[in-house]
């Protein structure tokens, strides 16, 4: 009794297993590509969070005001920071700095130093990036002094100064690359090209579908006689015996 208890779940659990294998067969067959496409968006990201070169960003921030206003920020303020904000990255401007600027290649200045500005304020953003906290510190701070004499050079035929606010510290963690967002953008990709994949498979089905419902254009082949017929042919026959 024992034996066959054994043999009757072995026959159970292989029936199961059987049952499983087939199901995934047919879930691979059908979802195959897509799930291909999503692993693969997911391990790309993941690749690149774990083994992308790490970027560092440091902040410094400079404020333009106006001259004869105690300080006060205007509507000239405004739009000379704007100004002042589309020259900060280049090479002219970035001349005026007494701070040292890292080593970098030349030309590369607009990719170590970016500059961001508000509309309704007359700050200033100076972020240099680097890659080590000491870099993008030094990126910032040579920005920032830069364009600090480079507005008090020009501070008579403009009437509004620039003055140094904060300077830029190392920062303690890498602005990129992010784990998370790494991880994310490559999955959402994967998504994406794997939508694409089954609309396109499923396109091509209903195509085949249609193809095959649609009718021939082979003549459609002869019915049965029908039974009104019979009797005159069997007529036709007498009048001939």
């Amino acid at each position: 009794m024992r034996v066959r208890r054994r043999r009757g779940l072995r026959g159970v659990l292989a029936a199961a297993a059987g049952r499983v294998r087939r199901s995934l067969a047919g879930l691979l067959r059908r979802f195959g590509l897509s799930i291909a496409f999503v692993l693969a968006g997911f391990l790309g990201g993941l690749g690149y969070a774990m083994f992308a070169p790490a970027t560092y960003t440091a902040a410094a921030f400079v404020l333009v005001v106006e001259e004869g206003k105690a300080g006060q920020a205007g509507p000239a303020a405004v739009s000379f920071a704007q100004a002042y904000g589309r020259l900060a990255p280049l090479p002219e401007t970035l001349e005026h700095s007494t701070l040292p600027l890292p080593k970098a290649a030349p030309g590369s200045t607009r990719e170590h130093v970016q500059a961001s500005t508000s509309p309704d304020t007359p700050l200033i953003r100076l972020a240099g990036v680097g890659r080590t906290p000491r870099d993008a510190a030094a990126f910032a701070n040579a920005a920032a002094d830069a364009l600090v004499r480079y507005g008090t050079a020009h501070r008579d035929d403009t009437g509004v100064r620039v003055a140094l606010m904060t300077l830029a510290a190392p920062p303690a963690t890498p602005s990129s690359p992010n784990l998370p967002l790494g991880v994310a953008v490559g999955t959402a990709s994967g998504v994406l090209l794997a939508g694409l994949s089954a609309a396109v498979v499923s396109g091509r089905r209903g195509r085949a579908d249609t193809a095959r419902r649609r009718p021939g254009t082979a003549a459609p082949a002869p019915g049965p006689v029908p039974d009104a017929a019979r009797p005159v042919r069997a007529e036709r026959a007498g009048v001939g015996t």
